[in-house]
């Protein structure tokens, strides 16, 4: 018997570092899916193959995390106790994990589906949103959960973290997904932020409470279909974004092309800053930048979120 789920990447609309401080945020997913099928073993061995990572051998009487299999692992471990026997897993995956369409939520939403469904454990979507986001934390120390919400629900989705909020809006438009040619890892721009108000803790607390009225408000454009009060709210928040440090000449130019493109209503980083990727609300086909290194990456939003096959 074979377990394969996909679940899709996810790009930040809105909410970034608010979120991580009990804030709203806008998180939705995009057609790039991770793949993660599991087939159980009669021994005991683990054994994980993936295309883009290589592979990796342990067992269950000898279980450690290690990378880069770490959210997979963290996954297994969380489970050990129900695993009689060991699997062998297979990642495929349609992005690479040095691009922020969030990879380390995606694998682990993917591993926890098809690990449920073959030890048949059963759970609403807000317990399983919130296991995930447990999984995530754990690995890295960090992690709001926006983006295991996207990998599991689809669409556009209204987040918080506590209480709970993941609701899934009934609503698409068409995005530019541009990536800057280098990634900084959430965990190090998030050090770099901290380290960066240390002086002014407060300040700090005010520009999330701007970021989070940047979010509520999106979230009230994406329900009234108003793409253009979402586009303000996009470039609003990019100039919080600056504020917090996380921009570089580079993201603050690819922003102002984007902006000049006709069909994008604004644009902003998504995600941590420090590189990575940036979007843009509407498509732009006709988008050029000077840096080779700077691609447009082609996605959509996705309204399927993570499914599980059984063969």
């Amino acid at each position: 018997m074979l377990f394969k789920a996909s679940a899709p990447g996810s790009l930040m609309l809105l909410g970034e570092y608010g979120v991580m401080h009990g804030k709203h945020a806008l998180v939705c997913a995009v057609n790039k899916r991770m793949t993660v099928t599991i087939e159980p073993r009669s021994d005991t061995r683990i054994e994980i193959f993936s295309d883009r990572l290589g592979q990796f051998f342990t067992d269950l009487s000898n279980f450690y995390i290690e990378p880069p299999f770490q959210f997979i692992l963290a996954t297994l471990k969380r489970y050990r106790l129900k695993l009689k026997k060991g699997c062998t897993i297979t990642i495929e995956s349609e992005f690479s994990d040095k691009i922020g369409f969030g990879s380390s939520a995606a694998v682990t939403v993917a591993t926890l589906t098809a690990l449920a469904t073959w030890l048949e454990l059963s759970f609403t979507e807000k317990e399983f949103i919130s296991e995930a986001r447990a999984i995530v934390r754990q690995v890295q120390g960090l992690g709001s959960g926006a983006d295991v919400a996207a990998c599991t629900l689809g669409g556009i989705v209204a987040y918080k973290m506590h209480p709970l909020l993941a609701e899934k809006l009934p609503a698409e438009h068409p995005l530019t997904a541009v990536y800057a040619g280098y990634k900084t890892g959430t965990v190090e721009a998030v050090k770099r932020v901290k380290t960066f108000f240390a002086f002014n803790p407060l300040l700090f607390k005010q520009i999330c409470q701007a970021i989070d009225s940047c979010a509520v408000q999106g979230i009230r454009a994406v329900r009234a279909a108003d793409w253009i009060d979402l586009g303000k709210m996009m470039n609003i928040q990019q100039g919080l974004m600056e504020s917090l440090g996380v921009s570089t000449p580079l993201l603050s130019q690819i922003v102002t092309t984007l902006r000049k493109q006709s069909a994008v209503l604004g644009a902003k980083i998504s995600g941590s800053g420090f590189g990575d990727c940036l979007i843009g609300l509407g498509a732009a086909p006709k988008f050029k930048f000077a840096d080779k290194n700077v691609a447009v990456i082609p996605v959509e939003i996705t309204q399927q979120g993570v499914y599980c096959e059984k063969s």
